[in-house]
């Protein structure tokens, strides 16, 4: 098998913001050529496939290419695929990439050793770290898989759970004019003070296994000049959410909060969860049997696969703490970790099919 820190290396070096991701698109598709798998290409990713002809139910097994930009705070290169004493460092190392590798890996040991059930599938979609992701264009390219894990970084501890994301919009509105003399209302104080009450927000109803709503302001905007007050400050509001309150109420209570105006930006990350009974989580405890179980706090595309109502679960090499931040970075036992707990977790799942004449999904 392909050395699998190296491919993850050529992968990081390649540029793919979202919204710009053609150029890691292609060079998947040439590591998946390379380790034997025939992969269907195009501007939404990858689909790779291995098994017996559909309508054969498959395992699916999805993750993301795209990565958001580097930012700042780092000491070694961002888009070279650094590595350092078995390390591979760089922006999309563990968000997703890692899993990416995993998935091709996997896919391609399945492709030269075909399974006597089911088939074996995997996504590497785009658009994930934006909104609007690719994935559910390509579950339209596949026939429903019958389970899905979804690859994020997870430390290989299996997420049976995770957050919703909503985002919203403040917006306060002033009157500009010039700042050595009050004309009126600021833009600024308006929204200072509008965040201050947001922050202050209490919401009584924590989820059991998820805890409570979190809210987070990640960015703020405003100014005309520097000796110009402002008309109009805004700010983006990260809330992540549990079924103990669903988003129609989260934003009435933060209207009630604030004068600012208050705007949906993205609804669309609902909080997940699988069954308990569910085959797909008794296979990956059986094929992972050292793996905690948990809740996920941060959202993912698991969203989609709820939506088309296919089992999933979250579960992927990496440490979900170097996520979006400075010095990204996996090392070489993580990441073949990640790849033989997908070929264990895909084996437990196949040959449950043979041995009981098929898994309910």
């Amino acid at each position: 098998m392909a050395d699998a820190l190296d491919l993850l290396a050529r992968l990081v070096a390649v540029r793919g913001v979202t919204g710009d991701e053609a150029g890691i698109v292609a060079a998947a598709a040439e590591v998946c050529r390379e380790v034997g798998l025939a992969v269907e290409t195009g501007p939404d990713g990858l689909v790779l496939r291995a098994g017996a002809p559909s309508p054969e139910p498959a395992l699916c097994f999805c993750s993301h290419l795209d990565t958001v930009p580097a930012g700042e705070g780092w000491t070694v290169p961002p888009h070279e695929g650094f590595r350092r004493h078995e390390f591979v460092y760089g922006r999309g190392a563990v968000d997703a990439r890692a899993s990416c590798v995993a998935i091709i890996l996997t896919v391609a040991h399945f492709a030269a050793h075909p399974p006597a059930h089911g088939v074996v599938v995997g996504l590497l979609s785009v658009g994930e770290e934006g909104d609007d992701s690719s994935l559910p264009r390509l579950l339209a390219q596949i026939p429903t898989p019958a389970a899905a894990v979804v690859g994020e970084p997870t430390r290989m501890d299996l997420a049976n759970r995770q957050r919703g994301l909503l985002v919203l919009a403040i917006e306060s509105t002033g009157v500009q004019g010039h700042a050595a003399r009050a004309v009126g209302p600021n833009a600024i104080w308006e929204l200072a003070r509008d965040l201050s009450a947001i922050q202050r927000l209490t919401f009584a109803r924590v989820h059991p296994a998820l805890g409570a709503i979190r809210l987070t302001p990640t960015r703020v905007t405003s100014g005309v000049a520097d000796n110009v007050a402002p008309p109009v400050a805004r700010a983006l509001l990260d809330v992540r959410t549990t079924p103990a309150y669903t988003n129609d109420e989260l934003v009435a209570t933060i209207r009630e909060a604030v004068a600012s105006h208050v705007r949906v930006v993205s609804d669309t990350w609902r909080p997940c969860e699988i069954d308990e009974k569910q085959p797909l989580l008794a296979c990956a405890r059986e094929a992972l049997p050292d793996a905690a179980v948990f809740a996920s706090d941060a959202a993912s595309d698991w969203v989609f696969l709820a939506r088309a109502g296919i089992p999933a679960l979250k579960l992927g090499p990496g440490d979900p703490q170097y996520s979006h931040a400075p010095n990204e970075r996996i090392a070489r036992h993580e990441l073949e970790a990640g790849v033989a707990g997908y070929l264990r977790l895909a084996q437990t799942w196949l040959a449950g099919r043979g041995e009981k004449g098929g898994v309910d999904g």
